[in-house]
Formats: C-alpha cells, structure tokens, sequence
C-alpha cells in the first residue's frame, strides 16, 4: 500500500511544475476550511439552534403524553357503567326533570332505541338547563349526544332540543 502511495506520487505529484504545485497547496489551503464550514460546521450549527426551539416543545409533548397515559390507565380500572335502555332513560330523564322543576318545561320526551330519548325542552334558563344535564351526567350518566339550544328574547332563556344517551350507542 506504501509503495502504491509512493508511486501515485511520483506519478502525479512530483512530475508536475513547482508553480502548479504551489497553486493546488494554495487552492487546497482555501478550499478546505470553506468545504469545513459549509459540510460541517454550519450544518451542525443550524441543527443545535433548531434542537434548542424543538427540544421544550418536545418535553412538554412527552409530559402531555404522559399524563394522557396516567388517565387512560386509570379509566382502564373504572368498572364499566350499566347501560339503560330506552324507557330506563326516559323515566330517570323525567324524574331528574321534576326534582330540578324543569317537568312543565319538558315538553315532549320521546324514547329511542336503544338507550336514549329525544327531548324539547321551551323556556328554560341555560344555567338551570347545564345544572341539570350536569346532574343526569354523574348521578345518572345520561350524556346529551346531541343539544340545539336556541336564545330566546328574554335574557337567559333558551329552547333545548336535545338526543340524551346511557352508554354506548351502537
């Protein structure tokens, strides 16, 4: 291998003038270092300025994660709710309605199989409406799966047209 180098030397190095000699030193002396920065050096520095924006984003992503994994894991170990069907629902729908004395402004519940109820409910104020599906939520866990709420005149007041579920619709 030395004796190769040697040769290649003497072949191609040594046969060519001093001045041409001296050109390609000078020209490789300045080339070089430029080929350094533009390959090496400033790559590498635009990288570390973009890992230093990424990088705090990236560990509040990672902790997000983590606490999405704390919560899936702690729903895993809740027991799984029982489902009504359709009447079950209607009848804890009214019977949470009269204790909330929201019963004369249901106007009409319909059953739906298989476990929910299409309800209307006219003038009725939106924080006595939101306490109540509030309630039927963790008392009853009736979700609404559907709500148009429509602002009536007067202030506060609105008409609900709501689908209500228990569980999973299929």
């Amino acid at each position: 291998m030395k004796a190769r180098l040697i040769a290649l030397r003497l072949q191609h190095w040594d046969t060519r003038p001093l001045s041409e000699r001296r050109s390609i030193i000078i020209g490789a002396s300045v080339a070089l270092p430029l080929l350094a920065y533009f390959l090496l050096w400033q790559p590498a520095h635009d990288a570390v300025g973009k890992l230093r924006e990424t990088l705090p984003k990236l560990r509040m992503q990672t902790e997000q994660m983590r606490q999405a994994a704390a919560q899936i894991e702690d729903l895993r170990h809740r027991p799984q709710l029982a489902v009504m069907d359709a009447l079950a629902v209607k009848t804890a729908v009214e019977e949470s309605a009269t204790r909330h004395q929201l019963r004369d402004a249901l106007t009409s519940i319909v059953a739906q199989e298989p476990n929910g109820v299409r309800i209307t409910i006219t003038s009725v104020s939106f924080e006595s409406w939101l306490n109540w599906l509030r309630e039927l939520q963790t008392s009853q866990h009736i979700r609404a799966d559907s709500v148009a709420i429509t602002q009536l005149a007067e202030p506060g007041m609105v008409t609900v047209r709501a689908t209500l579920t228990n569980g999973n619709t299929p």
